[in-house]
């Protein structure tokens, strides 16, 4: 079984000297552990004798070479972007976020047809 709930301490600053501390045997049962092998029962899963290797990674090429070569531009100084980039970026921009899959009911984006206002 296990041992009744004591009562609740009021709150204040806690003494955690005697939690960290630690006693004489766990003292000696650690420099015990640094002096010799540790032994198969006390630890508490096996150990195995071999460790294999990992394997290389598998070289992929890039999916889209194209995308690839546009997300380099798009990272250089010297494309436009956001709002700076003016009307052609936004209207980019505008027509990939609304030309993008339904990705379910939580989607933001507004149904096909009229653009109308919704009060929230």
């Amino acid at each position: 079984m296990t041992r009744e709930v004591g009562p609740i301490p009021p709150v204040g600053p806690r003494d955690r000297r005697e939690t960290e501390r630690r006693t004489a045997a766990d003292r000696r049962a650690a420099a015990q552990g640094r002096q010799g092998a540790a032994s198969a029962s006390t630890l508490p899963v096996r150990v195995q004798e071999t460790i294999e290797p990992a394997h290389p990674a598998e070289d992929h090429a890039p999916l889209d070479p194209a995308a690839a070569f546009a997300a380099q531009l798009i990272g250089q100084s010297g494309q436009k972007r956001g709002l700076k980039g003016g009307p052609p970026v936004l209207d980019q921009a505008r027509s990939t976020y609304l030309g993008a899959e339904y990705s379910g009911e939580k989607d933001r984006r507004p149904p096909a047809g009229v653009v109308k206002k919704t009060e929230v």
